[in-house]
């Protein structure tokens, strides 16, 4: 009888502990699947900081209405020196300008930094900028 019972608690143990994984695992996916595009910049910014930001957005909503309107891609400028972006500048490690990117898949995070692309295109003009991006970001909803 001490055994039916021990076989009896084991089992409860073993479903409440997958249970409890089971809701963990809801909470960490509980991401939508999306691409967040984030332009960091601090609160002085250079003419390259405002091109970037302005090329990206110019971008965005020329080839990705239909995205940024689903939610599918979000894109946010976001001030590193404002403490109310701290969190976040930490999870991408920005400390000033970058262009970054977070292909959310299956609840999990997949940061990539695009700054340098952004620092060599930036300085020029949208048409050397633009397409370039525009292929990047469709690589990234693929």
């Amino acid at each position: 009888m001490k055994f039916l019972s021990f076989i009896f608690f084991a089992v409860l143990l073993t479903a409440c502990k997958t249970k409890s994984n089971s809701s963990n695992d809801q909470a960490n996916n509980g991401k939508k699947d999306q691409l967040e595009i984030y332009a960091f910049h601090g609160t002085r910014q250079c003419e390259t900081c405002k091109h970037m930001k302005a090329y990206t957005k110019t971008t965005l909503e020329k080839n990705f209405k239909s995205e940024l309107k689903s939610g599918e891609i979000v894109y946010q400028v976001i001030d590193v020196d404002d403490e109310k972006n701290y969190e976040l500048a930490e999870k991408f490690e920005a400390t000033g300008t970058a262009l970054m990117v977070n292909k959310i898949r299956n609840g999990k995070d997949n940061i990539e930094d695009w700054s340098n692309f952004a620092f060599e295109y930036a300085p020029g003009n949208l048409n050397d900028f633009e397409p370039r991006l525009k292929k990047m970001i469709q690589e990234k909803l693929k």
